[in-house]
């Protein structure tokens, strides 16, 4: 009779998770969007076990996560990616996930979530399948030929944008690093955990809020162990939010320009932002082992320099115009520069500010490169037409 004892004890403990974990969702939805969000299933935890063959770790995907440990797996007839929860501490923030994730799941870039199951404490959620292991094997998989850091980046600003501008009041996602972003299996970069989302009040331009500042601690110190895998892993505190504890978009503006540093140091990928490695070295250093001035000093001090050091100095140069640089490479470390506060030119307030500059860049590397295939095709019909005169001679 144990077992039947057993059972009954795991039956009422699910209840109890599901009805506590229902409360606090319905209150970050509530928070969040009034309640009005897309549809959200509710799996079961006998479905999420199949799924996963009891979190197996054969099933573990290969990321890094503060808050989850990811998990393939396949649902309904198709694959699927499962987010157990680390800690039960973190109930709110993952509720807080699931909120958000459910606002926005119809918008290609970003991680669509089909359902969660509340059975489990904390909850367990379920997204649409995408690629997550880290950004440079992925990339390096796909067609050298395409300016893919740029899409990637275009694609995230795109995303941000829409947290932004979307809702009647402005989402920060306040937690931009390479882990929040995924690929699907067309090469579209999906936005994905919401943990650490504020929301700031309508009519209001910012937010007060010091858990920010204990959360980047705390992940950073999380994080330190994945030196060397090839982007930089670490978020980087807008150094405004450091001294006035406000929380506003720059602070998105801010983390994803070090985002588009943490994409130029994938050194796996053969394109026109590819990188000496030494230079790749220092900037992965600067953010993994920061100076002991790196208090005093913003990020944008530290990248200047080293940026100078390995010959990109007309990137930085005050001289040079704001719009489109003479290179792809250079135009994009210039706006990422900007982002994260370097005075070059017009100051970037919004996201939307920036996602126009690199449809820009995008475009103008695209248009580079056809004009240089028919520079190319002239030359090779020049040598064609040049070895038949000779051979007719």
């Amino acid at each position: 009779m144990s077992w039947l004892r057993t059972k009954t004890i795991g039956a009422k403990k699910r209840q109890r998770n599901v009805k506590e974990n229902g409360e606090v969702v319905l209150k970050e939805l509530i928070e969040c969007c009034d309640g009005k969000c897309n549809p959200i299933k509710n799996f079961s935890s006998k479905q999420i076990i199949k799924a996963t063959d009891n979190f197996s770790q054969s099933n573990r995907a290969s990321r890094i996560d503060v808050y989850y440990r990811c998990y393939k797996g396949v649902l309904d007839e198709r694959p699927v990616l499962i987010k157990k929860g680390k800690y039960e501490l973190d109930t709110k923030e993952i509720c807080r996930d699931i909120a958000v994730s459910s606002m926005v799941s119809g918008h290609k870039n970003f991680l669509k979530l089909l359902g969660c199951c509340l059975e489990f404490t904390p909850p367990v959620l379920v997204f649409e399948y995408a690629e997550i292991i880290t950004l440079g094997p992925l990339l390096a998989s796909s067609n050298p030929r395409n300016l893919r850091r740029i899409k990637i980046a275009r694609e995230v600003a795109n995303a941000l944008t829409y947290l932004h501008t979307a809702f009647s009041r402005a989402f920060i996602h306040s937690n931009l690093d390479p882990f929040t972003i995924f690929l699907d299996g067309n090469g579209i970069a999906k936005l994905g955990n919401f943990c650490n989302c504020i929301s700031i009040p309508e009519g209001e331009t910012f937010v007060q809020d010091d858990a920010l500042q204990k959360y980047h601690e705390f992940r950073r110190n999380t994080l330190k162990e994945t030196h060397g895998l090839g982007v930089c892993y670490l978020p980087v505190i807008d150094h405004e939010y450091k001294s006035t504890g406000k929380v506003t978009t720059k602070t998105d503006v801010h983390s994803f320009g070090a985002y588009m540093l943490a994409l130029v140091q994938i050194a796996e990928v053969d394109d026109e932002l590819s990188m000496c490695s030494d230079m790749l070295r220092a900037l992965g250093d600067l953010f993994i082992k920061p100076c002991d001035d790196d208090d005093r000093f913003p990020l944008h001090h530290h990248v200047s320099k080293i940026l100078r050091r390995f010959g990109y100095g007309e990137a930085i140069d005050s001289d040079v115009s704001s719009g489109v640089a003479a290179s792809p490479v250079r135009a994009f470390l210039r706006l990422a520069l900007r982002c994260i506060g370097c005075n070059l030119g017009e100051p970037l307030t919004s996201m939307i500010q920036v996602s126009n500059e690199l449809r820009l860049i995008e475009k103008s590397a695209y248009g580079d490169r056809r004009d240089g295939s028919k520079v190319i095709s002239s030359n090779v019909l020049m040598s064609l037409t040049s070895d038949i005169t000779r051979r007719s001679l």
